[in-house]
């Protein structure tokens, strides 16, 4: 038995150990499975420790079968689909906004007032807008940019 033929079978077994190859394991069907007596495998320490850790896993019931995993691999797969679909979401309305600040940037100044006038902290004893007040002025900016006919 080479390296390689023994890395192999430690890797079915590892795979066996989760649920992807069944839940029936016995050293004969490995010994169909991979054309190698059962003392030559158990002779490996990489080997006996795989299939230790296999039939423990098997009797214990510690398994997933595969239905479940394809099941909760679909799940996430449809997962990741819907929050692509929320980022892409997110980046047109981040580029919305962007513009809508450039713009407000570009007025701010041509009142002759500096941004870094504007965009600065306020007295810690200073009491802000509630979070009501704030949604109602910033949705005014999630409206479509006007058109003002000048670049």
């Amino acid at each position: 038995m080479t390296e390689q033929d023994e890395a192999r079978i430690t890797r079915e077994l590892n795979k066996w150990a989760m649920g992807y190859l069944g839940s029936k394991l016995t050293w004969a069907i490995l010994e169909e499975r991979f054309k190698f007596s059962r003392q030559s495998m158990q002779a490996k320490p990489a080997v006996k420790a795989a299939y230790d850790v296999a039939k423990r896993s098997l009797s214990k019931g510690e398994i997933t079968s595969k239905e479940v995993l394809d099941k909760t691999v679909d799940e996430l797969n449809a997962e990741v689909a819907a929050l692509k679909i929320q980022i892409s979401n997110f980046e047109e309305k981040e580029k919305k906004w962007k513009k809508r600040w450039q713009q407000i940037a570009y007025h701010i100044r041509q009142k002759g007032i500096q941004i870094s006038d504007i965009d600065k902290p306020v007295h810690p004893e200073t009491a802000l807008p509630s979070h009501t007040t704030t949604e109602k002025t910033l949705k005014e900016f999630d409206k479509e940019i006007p058109f003002s006919g000048r670049i």
